[in-house]
């Protein structure tokens, strides 16, 4: 096949993939400030960088996208409860006060958790973790090292690879015993040895269970973070998402991911779009 014809097939093969997955849009719901005083809340301005680069639709959508799924950003809430999350595929904590959440708000994350949605939480302290600890993983305060990688997800991805990410701010960690014991997975360690992220796959917890990742610190995400251009702490967190939607940027255009969609991408994409990817 020459390159004339791939280069037709692109443009196809791009059209076809965003209409073949129009429908697919990842909702992710969290706290508005007028429900959570931890100054973490989805409007609060920290966590806009993040919260914009899940928008981007160059990061997350049908078409010219990293990942083939588009993300749409809920707030919640007055009262967190099951109508409130009917709607979101993935509930999203952070870094909320454990007193502004009930009894009832906490058994309502675990009902949305149970009956297949996702849990993305960042639990930086024993005052912070009330989901976790409900669900029988609490946060233990403090860490021995404020840096951590590993060669696997989250720190290589649709986003590229990380050499490092760092921590800041308040800081804790997992306990191995609390996540193994649950059906999680330890994803990364920091220099000492504590485990920073953990992960749950579908079913793992309880069956029928959503995927879910615990964070020990909502500043790998937000104050460490670089968006544009892309940091390590901004791979690893995009990488993060697309991990717990399940996408392994198969439908990538930019195929040699580094930023510009132009002629060296034609041949890598539709090779792949062509051999099968969905």
């Amino acid at each position: 096949m020459n390159n004339a014809t791939k280069a037709a097939l692109f443009g196809g093969a791009l059209f076809c993939a965003g209409m073949a997955d129009a429908k697919d849009t990842y909702r992710i719901h969290g706290p508005a400030s007028y429900a959570s005083t931890s100054g973490y809340a989805l409007d609060d301005a920290v966590m806009q960088p993040f919260l914009d680069a899940l928008r981007n639709p160059y990061n997350f959508s049908h078409l010219f996208s990293y990942v083939d799924t588009s993300i749409e950003i809920g707030f919640l809430w007055a009262t967190l409860d099951s109508n409130e999350l009917a709607n979101a595929d993935c509930l999203i904590s952070p870094w909320i006060l454990d007193t502004d959440l009930t009894g009832s708000e906490l058994n309502a994350a675990w009902r949305h958790f149970r009956e297949g949605g996702d849990l993305l939480l960042f639990n930086d302290d024993s005052s912070h973790d009330a989901i976790g600890a409900y669900l029988g993983i609490p946060t233990v305060d403090g860490v021995s090292s404020s840096t951590f990688n590993d060669t696997t997800f989250p720190f290589n991805g649709p986003f590229g690879t990380t050499s490092s990410v760092e921590l800041g701010g308040i800081i804790g960690h997992l306990e191995a015993a609390h996540v193994l014991g649950t059906g999680g997975q330890v994803l990364a360690l920091n220099g000492a040895g504590e485990i920073i992220v953990a992960f749950w796959e579908e079913n793992a917890y309880t069956p029928g269970s959503g995927r879910m990742i615990i964070v020990s610190d909502v500043n790998t995400i937000t104050t460490r973070a670089t968006y544009a251009p892309l940091d390590d702490n901004g791979r690893f967190a995009l990488n993060l998402v697309a991990g717990l939607i399940g996408a392994d940027g198969c439908n990538i255009a930019d195929c040699d991911s580094n930023g510009v969609l132009n002629v060296d991408d034609v041949e890598c994409f539709v090779d792949t779009f062509l051999g099968g990817c969905n």
